[in-house]
């Protein structure tokens, strides 16, 4: 009597559910996998809550969305996935903890050169909803990447910054040292809150792909979907601000001084670089290029070329 795959794998799920018990530790391959996948995604369900029951422990692997979504609202089951390089295609060989992963399943064959007819033929095979959430988890993954590195570069540099500052407590004149000081304090408290920013952004995009997993209408997912391209393009304005601040702190060094007639002043708001032509009370006129600006002395940073 020779078993079918599936019907083999029904029969070593059934002995693990009998058997299993707070000591038990499993590790299950593609749960559910050999079958319809719907049918086997359910079978799947209702064994992995079994031995959720049993208090066991285990590893299972899935392509199944309805395992991940499940994952995210039992106790006692948590989501992980390894990261992927999307652009290269490769693996990171780093696992990431409280997150489902994508399949990646359109973007791989569009980088291989499918057929791009044949690419939009099966994407329209695929639910919407089923789309649209690997769509959201791929992007999420994406941009999470992008984020922890961030803010492993912004730790680093905090460190730096107060390797230098305590260098300097030793070797530089009083004077000096307290404008080096300050400027650190400066440079360290605009680092802590881009990278309070990449947290809160973070948590912001793990908070919307949850919701999704609960949501039940229509309505409350689109809504989930316009908040989610809300807080995408907020992020590329933040990274446009960055992207210019680099550009100024690459050419000019920023200094604690007063606002004088003749100096170079950085416009905190805008991140452009004029001249002080004259000063107003609590205002002062920068020259622009060609064109004169009235700017609150408060919005100013004088600097100096490198």
């Amino acid at each position: 009597f020779e078993l079918s795959t599936y019907s083999s794998h029904l029969k070593n799920m059934k002995y693990f559910m009998e058997t299993a018990n707070g000591r038990t530790l499993f590790f299950i391959d593609e749960l559910g996998s050999g079958s319809d996948p719907n049918l086997g995604g359910a079978f799947a369900e209702v064994i992995l809550e079994e031995l959720v029951k049993k208090h066991s422990y285990g590893i299972v692997t899935t392509h199944y969305l309805n395992l991940k979504v499940m994952a995210n609202k039992t106790p006692g089951i948590v989501n992980g996935a390894m990261a992927f390089d999307e652009k290269n295609l490769l693996p990171m060989y780093r696992l990431i903890i409280g997150k489902p992963g994508s399949s990646y399943t359109f973007s791989i064959a569009e980088r291989i050169g499918l057929d791009p007819k044949l690419i939009q033929r099966a994407r329209a095979l695929v639910e919407e909803d089923h789309f649209r959430l690997d769509k959201l988890l791929n992007r999420t993954e994406q941009d999470l990447q992008t984020i922890d590195k961030e803010k492993k570069e912004l730790q680093k540099q905090v460190k730096e910054n107060e390797r230098l500052k305590k260098e300097m407590e030793v070797y530089i004149n009083k004077e000096k040292h307290n404008q080096q000081v300050e400027l650190l304090r400066h440079q360290n408290k605009v680092t802590e809150d881009r990278l309070a920013y990449l947290k809160d952004m973070e948590r912001k995009l793990k908070q919307i792909v949850f919701d999704w997993r609960k949501a039940s209408g229509q309505e409350k997912k689109d809504e989930l979907i316009r908040q989610l391209q809300v807080l995408l393009f907020k992020q590329k304005q933040q990274q446009s601000t960055d992207k210019a601040q680099k550009k100024i702190s690459s050419k000019y060094d920023q200094l604690e001084a007063d606002i004088l007639v003749g100096q170079k002043v950085l416009m905190k708001k805008n991140h452009q670089v004029g001249e002080v032509r004259e000063i107003k009370g609590k205002k002062a006129v920068i020259q622009l290029g060609m064109i004169p600006i009235t700017v609150e002395i408060g919005d100013l940073t004088v600097v100096e070329e490198k």
